[in-house]
């Protein structure tokens, strides 16, 4: 890199230093045989400048950077990685981030990262503490939003109400916790428990819709796009959404505790990244760009239009400010883990650690949204 050309452009080397003297990349002056000139400090201000600028364009550089994946499904409000990823604000970064999309989501998007073949995954937030009580391997760092009528509980037409499920079998996306907590609060509105009925687990969603036509379930627990087609052909009466139970079903980030022991700052980054992705798709004026990149990432060979894609990323609310960002990801979060533990440990499930703060890394990301937004 010809430092000279780029930094001094009417000034030389050899002027500034002496015919003997280089310069490094880390700012470090090389002395010859001829004892050097004495540096002014004019001298010494350019040399700092040189050496800084060279040590941010290292930093911003994405080309030699570690390579990270980050999981997800087809929900419109995670599509704020595709905004990350398109505008370039994780590369700024200094980032290599590769978003991966798939079809399902407890055995694809959760499956993956569970096992370690995604660094980062996007989720609903129980089912990252599902995976942490099971196996302290991971930490949620960001809490991004919450499903707001994107999920769905639809009755079969064979029955009038809910309480007529009792013994008969609920089909589910996902059997996990943060849908069984859902299911627990519609349930508890007909006096049933999760134990009175049955639940299948059928993570695709098309397949699940299925599965309720030809009545191997009385009822499901799904999410749009396709909760609302068995709805709207007339197979299903909607009773409940996720909108009925305000924050019910928040959803963030989860990282791999080995790339948070060990690279720190790259989940900085990534954060940093995301949280800048937030600010510009929450800006009203860039609404019509959003939803253009949605529709050639994130719903890419799909029929929906962007009237279409407006309307499915309306069943999740995104913390879009500083005071929300910061009130969902120091208390708020915490609560609903601490509910969500003590349902699961009143199901029967094995709580290791009660303590909300053992799942969570929340601050890291209230400590970059102050320097964003």
């Amino acid at each position: 890199m010809d430092l000279e050309r780029i930094f001094f452009p009417e000034v030389s080397f050899e002027e500034l230093f002496g015919k003997n003297e280089t310069i490094d990349i880390q700012g470090v002056v090389h002395m010859g045989a001829v004892e050097p000139k004495c540096l002014n400090r004019n001298k010494v201000s350019l040399v700092l400048m040189a050496v800084f600028a060279v040590c941010g364009m290292f930093a911003a550089d994405s080309s030699n950077a570690e390579p990270y994946t980050v999981g997800l499904v087809e929900w419109a409000p995670w599509a704020t990685a595709y905004v990350a990823e398109e505008k370039g604000f994780w590369k700024s970064e200094g980032l290599d981030v590769e978003v991966k999309q798939f079809d399902d989501y407890a055995s694809g998007s959760v499956k993956a990262f569970k096992y370690g073949r995604t660094d980062f995954g996007i989720m609903m937030l129980g089912s990252a503490v599902d995976l942490i009580r099971k196996a302290p391997r991971y930490t949620i760092i960001y809490e991004h939003g919450w499903s707001h009528g994107g999920d769905l509980f639809i009755l079969g037409n064979g029955l009038e109400r809910i309480d007529d499920l009792k013994g008969k079998r609920i089909g589910t996306y996902s059997a996990a916790a943060p849908v069984s907590f859902f299911l627990s609060k519609v349930l508890k509105n007909a006096h049933l428990k999760l134990g009175d009925v049955e639940l299948i687990e059928v993570s695709n969603t098309s397949k699940l819709n299925n599965s309720f036509r030809k009545g191997v379930v009385s009822a499901i627990v799904s999410y749009d796009p396709e909760a609302s087609k068995v709805v709207g052909d007339g197979m299903g009466q909607l009773m409940f959404t996720s909108a009925d139970f305000s924050g019910v079903i928040p959803e963030g980030i989860v990282v791999q505790n080995r790339i948070l022991k060990e690279n720190p700052a790259d989940v900085q980054k990534f954060l940093r990244g995301w949280l800048r992705a937030v600010k510009w798709q929450s800006d009203p004026a860039n609404r019509a760009a959003y939803l253009a990149i949605l529709k050639r990432t994130m719903f890419k060979g799909t029929e929906y239009s962007l009237a279409d894609i407006e309307e499915l990323a309306s069943g999740g609310i995104v913390h879009g400010t500083l005071e929300g960002i910061t009130e969902k990801n120091q208390r708020e979060v915490h609560e609903y883990i601490k509910e969500l533990l003590a349902h699961l440990k009143e199901n029967g499930h094995r709580i290791k650690s009660l303590n909300p703060r053992d799942y969570t890394a929340t601050h890291m990301a209230v400590k970059a949204a102050k320097t964003i937004f």
